[in-house]
C-alpha cells in the first residue's frame, strides 16, 4: 500500500469557487456539457441526477456525484415538470466566492453545491482522466466529509489570505474518501487505483516516488514489479495514461520545484538528489515543465508567485533514467 500512499500524498487539487444551485419543487435544472470534471455535493433536499444519456441516480443529502467531463446534466426534484431557462441552467464558477442559482420558484427542494475540480499528479495526468462513468457515493452527516465540505463551501464564500491552499486541501481530504470507498471496492472506473490491489505495480510506484535520484530504467521497474518489460510499459501506461518514463520525470521535477521552495540549496545539488546528472539538462527539463528556470521558480517562491505546471509533457528529452 505503500506506493498508492505517496501517489496520493503527491496529488495536486485546484478547487474553483463553487456554486449553489438550488432547485425548487417541481423543476429541474439542465446543464451543458462541460469540459472539465464537474463535482457536485448535496446539501439539501432528495431528487435525481440525470447524466450523459439515460444515466439516472437517487441522491439524498451528503452525495457526492463526480461527473467525467464532456457530460450533460440534469438535477430534477421529485415530480419534476419545468426546466429552467436562460442563465438558471447555468452553473459557472466565478473568480471568486460563491454564486447562488436558482431554478424555478417557490420553496427550494434540493440544494446542491456544484463546482469544477483540477485534480492532477504532475501537470499531465487527471486523476479523473479516464473516467467514463460518474460516480455518485453517498456520506451521511456523521462522515467527516460532511465537515470538511462545509469548511470548504465557508472557506470560498469569504475568500482571504490562503484560501486557494486551503481549499485544495480540503477537496483533497474528500477525494481521497472517495477514492478509498473505491479502491475498497475493487471499483475499475480509475485504473490507476489498480496500485493498491496490485503490491507488484504498487512497488514500482514507491520505487519512483520514494527514490527519484536513483537511474531507474524500465527493465528495473519492471523487474519490481515481477513483469516483462512490455507487459510493464502496457499496464502502467493503462493505470496512469503516461508513460514510465514521463511518469518519472514529472516525479523528479516536482521534488525540484519543492526544494527550490523550501530551501537554499545550490541548483547543482538539487539536480543530483533528483538523479540528473547535467545541471543543464535539468534546467532544461525544467523550464520546459514550469515555464520559468530554476532560479526564477525559486524568486517567485520566495514572493509566493510560484508558477504552475505546464500542460505539455516537460521530460521528453531529459533522457535521464526509465
Amino acid at each position: 500500500m505503500a506506493g498508492i500512499e505517496r501517489l496520493l500524498s503527491a496529488f495536486n487539487v485546484t478547487v474553483e469557487p463553487f456554486a449553489i444551485c438550488e432547485v425548487r419543487a417541481g423543476w429541474r435544472m439542465d446543464l451543458d456539457q462541460l469540459g472539465f470534471v464537474t463535482v457536485h455535493y448535496v446539501l439539501a433536499g432528495r431528487g435525481t441526477i440525470e447524466i450523459g444519456r439515460g444515466q439516472h441516480f437517487a441522491f439524498a443529502p451528503d452525495t457526492i456525484i463526480i461527473v467525467p467531463r464532456g457530460m450533460a446534466q440534469r438535477i430534477s426534484a421529485p415530480n419534476a415538470r419545468r426546466a429552467s431557462r436562460g442563465e438558471e441552467a447555468e452553473c459557472l464558477p466565478l473568480p471568486e466566492g460563491l454564486r447562488w442559482l436558482t431554478a424555478g420558484s417557490g420553496v427550494p427542494e434540493i440544494v446542491v453545491a456544484c463546482g469544477r475540480i483540477r485534480a492532477t499528479y504532475g501537470a499531465e495526468t487527471g486523476i479523473f482522466d479516464s473516467l467514463d462513468r460518474p460516480i455518485v457515493e453517498a456520506f451521511g452527516a456523521g462522515h467527516p466529509i460532511h465537515h470538511s465540505f462545509q469548511t470548504l463551501l465557508a472557506e470560498l464564500s469569504a475568500p482571504a489570505l490562503g484560501t486557494k491552499a486551503l481549499a485544495g486541501m480540503l477537496m483533497k481530504q474528500c477525494l481521497i474518501y472517495v477514492l478509498r470507498r473505491l479502491a475498497g471496492r475493487q471499483d475499475r472506473r480509475l485504473p490507476w487505483l489498480c496500485v493498491a490491489e496490485n503490491p507488484k505495480l504498487g512497488a514500482a510506484v514507491e520505487a519512483m516516488l520514494g527514490q527519484p535520484e536513483r537511474g531507474h530504467s524500465v527493465e528495473d521497474l519492471a523487474a519490481l514489479a515481477g513483469m516483462s518489460r512490455s507487459a510493464f510499459s502496457a499496464h502502467f501506461t493503462q493505470a496512469f495514461g503516461q508513460s514510465p518514463h514521463g511518469f518519472l520525470t514529472e516525479s523528479r521535477l516536482r521534488h525540484a520545484a519543492h526544494f527550490l521552495a523550501t530551501t537554499g540549496l545550490p541548483v547543482k545539488t538539487i539536480a543530483g538528489k533528483i538523479g540528473y546528472r547535467s545541471r543543464s539538462n535539468f534546467s532544461r527539463a525544467f523550464k520546459a515543465r514550469y515555464g520559468v528556470d530554476p532560479a526564477g521558480y525559486r524568486q517567485g517562491a520566495s514572493r509566493g508567485t510560484e508558477p504552475e505546471p505546464a500542460g505539455e509533457a516537460a521530460g521528453q528529452g531529459a533522457g535521464e533514467g526509465a
